[in-house]
């Protein structure tokens, strides 16, 4: 993965050299400090990425990039807030380190800013990125609108919960591939099928993701292992397992599951059981392969040169591989 490296090099050295404090400090502070949490960048790092293997301009791509970072850190603080999630990264949440109103402010000021830098794009692509970024901004917060409704209906069916990830997660996964291959030069049709390869890509992620908010090792996931359980989160296990438990097990999940009021080392540990019991696990990584063979497809159809292509491949092949 040195190439991804290289360009995580490119990007990241840009993104430091912004500084947001402003008058008055009480809503710029917090934006550095939301923005400099760490992370791997890995979305804007892909809009670098593929705006050089199509079109060998990766300057082009950084301004937008910087949009889909800061737009996406700008969900992360809103969410955290709605989640009630006291760590982020390792470090307390902007909420939890500020206020909850001094998060909602610096969060549209993110998101105003995420725009300034999105009209920075030369001015010839700015009219389909701006589509997409627009897009994709509608649908994240349709994905957690739809998230926040799962929180107060015990049951969620499978096909639910899986367009609300891919609103959510894996769209602005595949946006911000199809924004770098659009200013790379790219077809319609190849910008549309990067755009697939990243949405299955994020599919994966975000099943991945649920695996590890429940068995994960805390310091290496950066988040409290539980907290989805915590919060009553209808996660890719949870609705896998209401399907599958029967009788006495089922109620047992429900009922624990919504308990508000039990230890809550206890209550992380009966879920898990239960999960296990159910066989989730298994079924979640199978999930998880058959959203990679379809990013596969597409890649397949991408004209791309074969080490460009490969090294998408390998980025994929990792996601299905994160620690736990």
């Amino acid at each position: 993965m040195e190439i991804i490296k290289k360009y995580q090099d490119i990007f990241c050295s840009e993104f430091r050299s912004l500084k947001f404090l402003k008058n008055p400090p009480e809503l710029y502070e917090p934006i550095d400090y939301a923005l400099s949490a760490g992370g791997k960048r890995i979305r804007p790092v892909l809009t670098v990425m593929i705006c050089d293997f199509f079109g060998n301009n990766y300057q082009d791509a950084i301004n937008p990039a910087i949009a889909i970072e800061i737009f996406h850190n700008f969900t992360l603080v809103h969410d955290d807030i709605m989640d009630d999630a006291p760590i982020r990264r390792g470090k307390p949440t902007v909420y939890k380190k500020y206020n909850s109103n001094t998060a909602i402010l610096s969060g549209d000021t993110m998101f105003a800013k995420a725009y300034e830098f999105v009209t920075f794009t030369r001015e010839d692509k700015l009219p389909a990125v701006l589509k997409v970024f627009t897009k994709t901004a509608m649908e994240v917060c349709e994905g957690q609108q739809y998230d926040m409704n799962f929180e107060s209906e015990k049951v969620v069916s499978l096909a639910e919960y899986l367009l609300m990830i891919q609103l959510k997660t894996a769209v602005l996964m595949g946006a911000s591939l199809k924004i770098g291959a659009i200013l790379g030069g790219a077809s319609e049709e190849q910008a549309n099928l990067i755009f697939e390869f990243g949405e299955e890509v994020g599919m994966v992620f975000q099943l991945q993701d649920d695996l590890l908010d429940t068995f994960g090792d805390e310091t290496t996931f950066g988040k409290r292992v539980g907290g989805d359980i915590l919060d009553c989160k209808k996660t890719y296990l949870y609705v896998n397992a209401m399907e599958k438990l029967q009788g006495a097990k089922r109620d047992e999940l429900l009922e624990v599951y919504h308990d508000l009021n039990m230890d809550h080392q206890v209550k992380i540990a009966k879920v898990q059981e239960l999960f296990r019991e159910a066989g989730v696990i298994d079924d979640c990584k199978i999930l998880m392969h058959k959203h990679h063979v379809k990013s596969m497809d597409a890649l397949d159809k991408i004209n791309l040169k074969p080490e460009y292509k490969q090294v998408l491949s390998d980025f994929a092949e990792s996601l299905l591989v994160r620690d736990f």
